[in-house]
């Protein structure tokens, strides 16, 4: 093959695409009340724990101390900005409130 017959590189776009192909590219904004949110699905989900260990037979002090451990877990390591950020929302304490509220409604 000559070097006649070759094809020119082809060359590089200069059009630039402003909007994104496909929907889910787009970045949407986090919501305002995202970190609520956030606080109060834990929350609702320590407090299920909280039912199913008292049904299991555990003491309050063994609830409170697994939850403390599984949220101290689950923010392992631990963060000081962003969505992995451990609120106070899920301190020590308000597990501990949780848990009390939780054993006091006796639940079923």
């Amino acid at each position: 093959m000559s070097s006649s017959a070759r094809r020119p590189a082809p060359q590089p776009s200069t059009r630039q695409n402003p909007a994104p192909s496909f929907d889910w590219l787009a970045p949407t904004p986090a919501p305002a009340d995202g970190p609520e949110r956030r606080a109060r699905v834990a929350r609702a989900e320590l407090a299920d724990r909280a039912g199913l260990f008292y049904r299991l037979g555990f003491t309050e002090a063994e609830t409170t101390a697994r939850l403390v451990a599984r949220t101290a877990w689950e923010f392992d390591p631990a963060s000081t900005r962003g969505a992995h950020c451990r609120s106070a929302a899920l301190s020590d304490q308000a597990i501990a409130q949780v848990v009390a509220e939780t054993y006091a409604r006796r639940p079923g």
